[in-house]
This record gives structure tokens, C-alpha cells and sequence, in this order.
């Protein structure tokens, strides 16, 4: 009987982690249609600033320059934004970020490069400095109501880093590291550069484009900030619905793996009850036997 006792009891405990798998799926799918939605209305939003900006680096014969598209002859040293989630039971969404930030610092490193990191996301942020890496910029918290200010601050770190501030400045470049929401059962990691900001390869003549006013390099002075806060919202934007779609599918997996587990638990403990009722009465038997003869 105590063999039966730890099955029921066993069974119990997993019926009890399914009710909350399953609310938890629950919870994530209802996040995720405003998150998918909010990163998909910006999609367009963004690509209306790219175009704007091949149309003020692109074309007009105006020699252009600005300080976040200045490429620097000798990269000494970058910096790595990494976006993960604040919390686990997301299947692989912070391991596969966290694999690409750490094969790009060792490449880096291994480059003698020096490497600066700005994270979004406690489990992003816990993983680098247990594995010995020095975080230079922290954030948490990241929701729909965050978002926009966490965009501005990592922008402005960001910024702070890439231009010559009294001085050389700190990095040469900023590449980005975040999960790219394609659909609810995809999430793409992505390695992007940041900074600097490259002119668009052009191709035979140029053609004629809009007339900026007051002039070109004032309209792209005063873009390509917003350009960079753009690129920067639009990741965050991404994962986070990459997030919810992702802990959506684990915990859908996890409850479809409890109620397995629960039938296959449920038949072992017909079985061993079975066997149980067929022992005692078997002893019923033989004891009546016993006492005929």
C-alpha cells in the first residue's frame, strides 16, 4: 500500500504543476497578441526611417558625415547590447541570445578586442557576470509601459560609448543581440551592428530624390538618433513578443508532458492496485483452504 500511496500522492503533485503550466500558457498567449501586434505596427514605422536615411546618405552629391556614421579604421574595442527576458520557462529563447553574445565576445576578445556589455534582461545580465564578465549598463523590467524609456537609456548609454567624449572614445562599434519575432512558433536570433550607422551602397547614377529643408545635414543630424532609438524599440518590441511566443510553446509542451505523465502514472497505479486486490484475495483463498483442510 505505500508503493500506491506515493503514485496518488505522485500524481497529485503533477496535476497540480499542470494547472499551473497550463494557466501560465494561458497568461502568455493573451500577452502575446498585443506584444506581436505592437512589434509588427513598427515595423513600418522603421523601415520608413531606413529609407529616409539612404535618401539623405544616398544621393544629392553632398558630401555628408556625421559622428554615428563614422567608420573607425581600427576597431579596439566594442560594445554588445544583449536582450533577454527578466524570467525562465521560456524554453530556449535565453540560451540561444546568451550562446550568440558569448561566441561574439569571445571572437572579439580573441581579436584583442576589448568588449563593453549593456544587457536588458536579469537572466542575460545573471549569466555574463557569473560566467566573469563585467556588465557595464543593467536593465530590467522591460514591459509595453518601460519600453520606450528603457529604448532612450540604452540609446543614450549606447551614444555615450560609440562618440568621442574628452577624449578617444570608449568603443568603436555596438552590435546588437536580440530574438526577432517572425511568427508564433519562430523566433530568429540576431546579431546586428548598431553602430556606426553605414551610407547605403549605391549603383550606377544617382537618381533624383526629395528636397530636404533647411538642408541634408540637418534633416540627418537631427534622424539619426531617432533612427538609432527606433532600431533600439523595435528590438525590444520583437523580444518581447519573441518572449511570450516562446513561453507560450514551453508551457504548452510542459502541460501536454504532465497529462502524459499523468496517464501513464494513473495506469501503473490500476496496475499495482490491481495486482494488490488479486494478493489479498489469493490469502483469502488459501486461508479458507487452510482452514477446510
Amino acid at each position: 500500500m505505500g508503493n500506491l500511496r506515493e503514485i496518488r500522492n505522485r500524481i497529485g503533485s503533477v496535476k497540480n504543476t499542470r494547472k499551473i503550466t497550463s494557466a501560465m500558457s494561458r497568461i502568455a498567449s493573451a500577452r502575446m497578441v498585443k506584444a506581436q501586434q505592437a512589434a509588427t505596427a513598427a515595423r513600418p514605422y522603421g523601415a520608413r526611417i531606413s529609407e529616409v536615411v539612404r535618401a539623405l546618405t544616398g544621393a544629392g552629391g553632398e558630401d555628408l558625415s556625421h559622428p554615428l556614421m563614422t567608420a573607425r579604421p581600427e576597431l579596439r574595442a566594442v560594445a554588445v547590447i544583449v536582450v533577454t527576458a527578466d524570467r525562465g520557462l521560456c524554453g530556449a529563447f535565453n540560451g540561444n541570445v546568451i550562446k550568440a553574445a558569448v561566441s561574439l565576445i569571445k571572437r572579439e576578445t580573441a581579436a584583442g578586442r576589448q568588449v563593453k556589455l549593456i544587457t536588458v534582461g536579469r537572466k542575460g545580465a545573471s549569466f555574463l557576470e557569473n560566467a566573469g564578465y563585467k556588465v557595464a549598463f543593467k536593465h530590467e523590467g522591460l514591459s509595453h509601459e518601460q519600453l520606450v524609456p528603457m529604448a532612450k537609456a540604452v540609446g543614450t548609454e549606447a551614444t555615450g560609448l560609440f562618440l568621442p567624449q574628452e577624449g578617444a572614445p570608449a568603443v568603436d562599434a555596438v552590435h546588437l543581440i536580440f530574438n526577432f519575432f517572425k511568427n508564433v512558433l519562430v523566433q530568429e536570433t540576431r546579431v546586428d551592428q548598431l553602430l556606426p550607422f553605414q551610407p547605403p551602397e549605391t549603383t550606377g547614377e544617382a537618381e533624383a530624390g526629395p528636397v530636404f529643408e533647411p538642408s541634408r545635414a540637418a534633416v540627418l543630424e537631427h534622424l539619426l538618433p531617432v533612427a538609432l532609438e527606433s532600431t533600439i524599440q523595435q528590438a525590444l518590441l520583437n523580444s518581447l513578443a519573441a518572449e511570450l511566443a516562446a513561453r507560450r510553446t514551453a508551457m504548452d509542451a510542459a502541460t501536454d508532458n504532465a497529462s502524459q505523465l499523468i496517464t501513464e502514472l494513473t495506469l501503473r497505479y490500476n496496475r499495482e492496485r490491481q495486482a494488490a486486490i488479486t494478493k489479498e484475495l489469493m490469502e483469502i483463498i488459501g486461508g479458507a483452504e487452510a482452514l477446510k483442510g
